[in-house]
């Protein structure tokens, strides 16, 4: 029997949160570069660069990959020789959660209550862990924390069985068709295929941390990787949702097996920010893989070349907007915006809403002001905030029309808006821009100055002010209700 303390987990865990946080994966790295050189959308290549930049900004100066540091999922493989010694298991995972999201400035996310009482726990815990009991006497770790843009896009389908491997097929291709730009691609598509409705969820899970490198060891079920992620990537959806043939980067599947009457399938999707992180206690000590990338670098443009520079002309936009600006705008324009503008999610929208139907007085201005759909992650030093990329807009369709009819002008998001939105828009004379979903680092440069002017209690979904300069933006949806996310893949579309 060895003895394990469980110090030694909660330090390696915390480690491996950080390390995943802030660092992409060589795998990642390489294939986006790979679908750059193949890529014959120019936004969509201009998207890539985007990406790329972020992943050097993230590991060069040890700041988030993307503001949603996600969900904390720990894998634990114990092995059956193994005595946890010195403490209990799950309190050291969340303790090294705890540890990691406080010191490491990354942003904490979880609610403790998910339906009647959404209080944030302020520390990011607890973790989802999943423990087996395997042969041995080493304790193997996997780290994966997951945001949930992409998260919320999966699905799972238990279909009846003589639907096949054609069925399989189409509902994968299905549920990242359905998502759109929504899970921030190129995604990672996992796959899981047989047990029970559970066990198919976190095979999918797992195979979103699957080496990019790595396809399934049975050769049938390889080809049907390969077959499933040339399906996808003639849907024309392209990086970022705005056209091109780069939707997933790489499709991963696992099975076990299932009950005659049963054919449970799951699909996991991760956006191309697959961060995940490796490590295995063990008698030498710790040994790790999956850690990211160490070397340099390759140069890519600025922020300021690659959102537009090399296929229009960037339009200077002062803030608050100016209603005859917002007009002239069309869809797939890109914009450079200087000035002030406010931030809100979810939470903080929902008590806005809440305070008109009251008749109270808003905590912020809304005529002609421009709403940027974010939660940054807190500033470290010298930063005047932490990543602050895009959250997925959908979830404020609900609230959108009312904001609108009193004064708002402009939304700053990512991801497909709903019809009574769009009408909305028209009506008011507004715009939807988009930045870069998971180019969150690079996007925070741009902010030179933040602050919370309302709802401090909600964390991450406090109401901030922001004081950008040149902030890279492409307009989405126009006044006239013309949409890039429509009009931008039809081009590349395939099926």
């Amino acid at each position: 029997m060895r003895e394990i303390q469980a110090g030694e987990i909660r330090d390696a865990v915390r480690s491996l949160i950080l390390e995943a946080s802030y660092v992409i994966g060589d795998d990642v790295r390489a294939k986006i570069a790979a679908c750059r050189e193949t890529e014959p959308s120019p936004s969509g290549c201009a998207v890539l660069d985007q990406l790329t930049e972020n992943y050097r900004i993230a590991r060069e100066e040890r700041v988030a990959i993307c503001q949603d540091t996600g969900m904390c999922v720990v894998f634990l493989d114990i092995g059956q020789d193994v005595h946890i010694a010195g403490g209990e298991l799950t309190e050291a995972v969340n303790d090294a959660v705890r540890s990691a999201y406080m010191e490491g400035y990354l942003r904490k996310s979880v609610v403790a209550d998910p339906l009647l009482h959404r209080v944030n726990t302020k520390d990011n815990t607890p973790a989802v862990i999943h423990t087996r009991i395997v042969p041995g006497d080493r304790v193997d770790i996997l780290v994966t924390p997951k945001g949930f843009g992409s998260e919320n896009m999966s699905a799972l389908k238990m279909l009846v069985v003589a639907e096949g491997v054609e069925g399989v097929v189409r509902f994968v291709v299905d549920t990242v068709k359905n998502a759109g730009p929504n899970p921030c691609p190129p995604v990672i598509v996992g796959v899981g295929i047989g047990g029970t409705m559970e066990t198919a969820a976190i095979l999918a899970k797992r195979m979103t941390a699957r080496s990019l490198d790595e396809t399934n060891p049975d050769p049938e079920y390889a080809a049907l990787e390969e077959r499933i992620l040339a399906e996808i990537n003639k849907l024309g959806i392209g990086p970022a949702g705005i056209g091109g043939r780069t939707t997933a980067l790489k499709v991963n599947i696992a099975v076990y097996p299932t009950h005659i009457a049963g054919l449970p399938v799951a699909v996991n999707l991760c956006c191309h920010a697959a961060r995940h992180a490796h490590a295995v206690l063990e008698e030498e000590g710790t040994s790790g893989s999956c850690w990211g990338f160490r070397g340099g670098a390759p140069d890519v443009p600025s922020a300021h070349k690659i959102h537009g520079g090399c296929l229009m002309q960037n339009i200077p936009l002062t803030l608050p907007l100016d209603p005859a600006q917002v007009k002239s705008l069309r869809a797939g324009d890109t914009v450079l915006l200087t000035g002030v503008l406010y931030t809100g999610r979810d939470a903080a929208h929902k008590r806005l809403v809440e305070c008109l139907e009251r008749g109270e007085e808003l905590p912020l201005p809304l005529e002609n002001q421009l709403i940027y759909y974010v939660g940054p992650a807190p500033a470290s030093p010298g930063h005047a905030v932490g990543s602050a990329g895009p959250t997925t807009s959908y979830r404020m369709d609900k609230y959108t029309p009312p904001l609108l009819e009193r004064g708002l002008l402009g939304m700053m998001g990512k991801g497909k808006r709903g019809p009574e939105v769009v009408e909305a828009m028209k009506k008011r004379g507004a715009v939807y821009f988009g930045a870069v979903g998971g180019a969150a680092a690079l996007i925070s440069r741009r902010i030179e100055r933040a602050e919370v002017v309302a709802y401090d209690d909600l964390g991450a979904e406090a109401i901030h002010r922001f004081w950008v300069r040149d902030f890279p933006a492409l307009v989405l949806i126009d006044s006239l209700g013309n949409n890039l996310y429509e009009l931008g893949p039809e081009k590349y579309r395939e099926q």
